[in-house]
């Protein structure tokens, strides 16, 4: 896949050459002129990777989000009591979530126009981005209020009334509020994809296709929430494989793939997808001055390349293996608050950028 470069893109990049050789203002006294430090203490505790216990299913079992934040959790909560037929504690959780929604969506607007990037053009794409996610969380804490209304007078009392009340479209504005979740949300599930994959290829195996067909399905919940928060390239990529899991999952069901091959070559450009968005999102928060959350996009990116690589196997993850290695180094230096410098964080991030796009070369050639 070869990767064309944004002007988002080509900003941060530029933004990142610009400031390769010049000192961060809160460098420690004494320190080279290199070194730097984050802008701001990095957590005392880092992020623990976690599965979800639980999973909110829709359509008749074939989307799954997993329940990993406030918002899912109410929303999890909502579905339990209502096939418990408690529609009073199912109307209160689903306006709890509503609420959450807007409490979300308040807070990106407050930190969008907080926003200090030197690069207009870069402030200019973050900001409409900002705005339209604000838009989009406000729209779906419409619909969601408008849904307990709806349990509380009496007009949804089933759940295919509910769910069609959640419809696909108003499900997907949903996913928008990764786009301001914190790194403690989104980041101890970001292998969770790989996990699911590795199962749904054991599953396969030993003919336990519904199994495996589920795997895939919840992985595919983790695309979606990443799509919400990707932009550009990122986005059409991570876009394009949840229509391909999509597809793959009722085959999978049916267990009418002659070899996994196909699984393997899906799951490698789901990953694939995922290190892109990853490394746009570093890119992004280098240019803020989000050191640490850079290192943690850093961390993602490294993991998204390192198990694509190992899908495609062969020379992809001899090639692979060495820029995952450093740029899961150079992420744990930012996400720990180490010392490092401007150039050697310029030089990581093209390097992933390159190695993302090897990758990607590598699983359909000639694109």
């Amino acid at each position: 896949m070869k990767m064309i470069i944004k002007p988002m893109a080509l900003a941060v990049l530029l933004a990142a050459a610009q400031l390769a050789n010049v000192a961060h203002a809160q460098a420690p006294k004494g320190a080279p002129a290199a070194a730097v430090q984050p802008a701001s203490p990095a957590t005392s505790a880092a992020p623990q990777l976690k599965a979800p216990e639980d999973w909110i299913i829709y359509d008749n079992t074939t989307t799954y989000t997993p329940v990993v934040d406030d918002l899912s959790r109410h929303l999890d909560a909502a579905r339990k009591a209502f096939d418990a037929k408690d529609h009073k504690k199912a109307a209160t959780e689903m306006r709890a979530a509503a609420e959450e929604l807007k409490k979300q969506a308040a807070r990106a607007d407050k930190e969008g126009k907080e926003l200090v990037v030197a690069d207009q053009a870069l402030l200019a794409a973050d900001q409409k981005f900002t705005q339209d996610a604000v838009a989009r969380i406000n729209a779906s804490a419409t619909k969601v209020s408008s849904a307990a209304s709806a349990i509380d007078s009496g007009k949804i009392t089933k759940k295919a009334e509910l769910d069609q009340a959640l419809d696909t479209a108003a499900r997907a504005d949903l996913d928008r509020r990764w786009v301001v979740t914190d790194v403690s949300t989104w980041y101890p599930v970001s292998e969770e994809p790989q996990r699911h994959f590795t199962n749904a290829v054991a599953d396969y195996g030993r003919k336990e296709y519904a199994a495996a067909a589920a795997e895939i399905r919840k992985a595919t919940g983790y695309l979606r929430l990443e799509a919400g928060r990707a932009s550009g390239q990122a986005k059409q990529a991570l876009d394009k494989s949840v229509l391909d899991l999509d597809k793959l999952a009722p085959a999978v069901a049916k267990g009418s793939l002659k070899e996994t091959r196909e699984m393997d070559k899906a799951f490698a450009a789901a990953n694939q997808a995922l290190a892109q968005a990853y490394r746009a999102k570093a890119g992004e928060s280098w240019v803020r001055q989000a050191y640490e959350r850079t290192g943690y996009e850093l961390k993602a990116a490294a993991h998204g390349l390192e198990s694509a690589a190992g899908w495609v196997g062969g020379e992809a993850k001899s090639i692979a293996a060495s820029t995952v290695a450093e740029t899961r180094a150079l992420g744990d230096k930012l996400a720990s608050g180490s010392q490092w410098t401007r150039n050697e964080v310029a030089k990581g991030l093209q390097n992933l950028a390159s190695g993302v796009n090897t990758v990607g070369q590598q699983i359909n050639p000639g694109k």
